[in-house]
């Protein structure tokens, strides 16, 4: 098979995404192509049709059986579910209007997106579910376009995951490290390779300042430009022909009428999101560590556990998909409580 064409899965793909805007339908057929492929060199060209789907099938239930691939899944479908708790409690909306009375224009509502982003540092998949669904009545009341909130989220969310000393992805990102120079024979200090690389991270960091300077100076360019004159002028955050994956949901979790809004409704919940999470990374990493053979860093952790090197460790050392899904599958029990307890 010429090589030329292993690059025609991710070409399919991408091809695909732009003319039909849809992702999902798009990975799949590049996959679905890529499985082709593989099938030509031992099928003929019409066999090669029923065995692509057997091994799209095949390699679909072995990406699911993996404990990160099903924890991140779970972990997106709960902490999806406790927003959508805490949205019908009302504690969203009291956010979001304590928000929007300090939120006074544009310039100050995507500063505010901004540092939320910032401070839910730890795992960039909980940072678009959280802020998200806060910001978004807050950004649409100051006539924020969604392209515009909807960049902001995600060049905050994994961003600041990426340079953050402690997140989910940095301990992804440090097991990749130490895997990588185990492969070439030499011990490193993966979390010490890792620190000294953040001020080389470009992107993370000129991305972070870009966000900052377009909401203070109100600069804009492209289809950006286009999308923030329309909410300005025109007053619709959302294009005519854009079709919002929430639109039909979020109306069934707003809070019914009369109900008393409460900061604590949200506050409680997504803090003890937060809370259990890092309680979550400590135990599965040091859990991790000690059934381990590494005798050295077992001696580490033991004889300092609370050190900033035991913590770095711990961390990296973490299954984050599964301990997130577990914090906010707890998280989520809480909130209920509260909203039954409130009637």
């Amino acid at each position: 098979m010429p090589g030329f064409l292993t690059l025609l899965p991710p070409l399919v793909a991408i091809v695909l995404a732009f003319r039909t805007k849809n992702v999902l339908l798009s990975l799949f057929v590049g996959v679905l192509t890529g499985t082709f492929l593989l099938s030509l060199s031992s099928h003929g060209f019409v066999l090669s049709f029923f065995y692509a789907f057997l091994g799209l099938v095949d390699k679909m239930l072995a990406s699911l059986a993996d404990t990160w691939n099903a924890g991140v899944i779970l972990q997106c479908l709960a902490i999806g579910g406790l927003i959508a708790v805490v949205s019908k409690m009302g504690g969203a909306k009291a956010i979001a209007e304590s928000l929007a009375k300090r939120a006074k224009s544009a310039r100050s509502a995507q500063l505010i997106t901004w540092l939320l982003g910032i401070f839910v540092f730890f795992d960039d998949y909980a940072n678009s579910l959280i802020v998200g669904p806060i910001m978004r009545p807050v950004s649409d009341k100051m006539k924020i376009s969604r392209e515009k909130l909807s960049f902001i989220i995600d060049a905050t969310a994994a961003p600041i995951a990426g340079i953050a000393l402690i997140s989910t992805w940095v301990g992804y990102e440090i097991s990749l490290i130490k895997d990588g120079y185990a492969q070439i024979g030499q011990d490193v200090n993966a979390y010490g390779m890792f620190v000294s690389t953040i001020p080389y991270r470009f992107y993370n960091i000129f991305i972070l300042i870009f966000i900052v300077l377009t909401a203070v100076l109100a600069r804009e360019f492209g289809p950006m430009l286009e999308a923030e004159r329309r909410a300005k002028i025109l007053g619709k955050v959302i294009a005519d022909d854009a079709k919002p994956m929430v639109s039909t949901e979020a109306s069934n979790i707003e809070p019914k009428e009369g109900i008393k809004l409460s900061i604590w409704n949200a506050i409680i919940p997504i803090g003890s999101l937060i809370l259990f999470a890092f309680l979550g990374f400590y135990y599965s990493g040091y859990t991790a560590i000690i059934g381990g053979e590494d005798k050295e860093l077992i001696e580490v952790i033991k004889n300092a556990p609370l050190s900033f090197s035991s913590i770095r460790e711990i961390f990296g050392a973490s299954d984050a998909s599964v301990v997130l899904f577990q914090s906010a599958l707890l998280a989520s029990i809480i909130a209920i409580i509260m909203a039954v307890t409130q009637k």
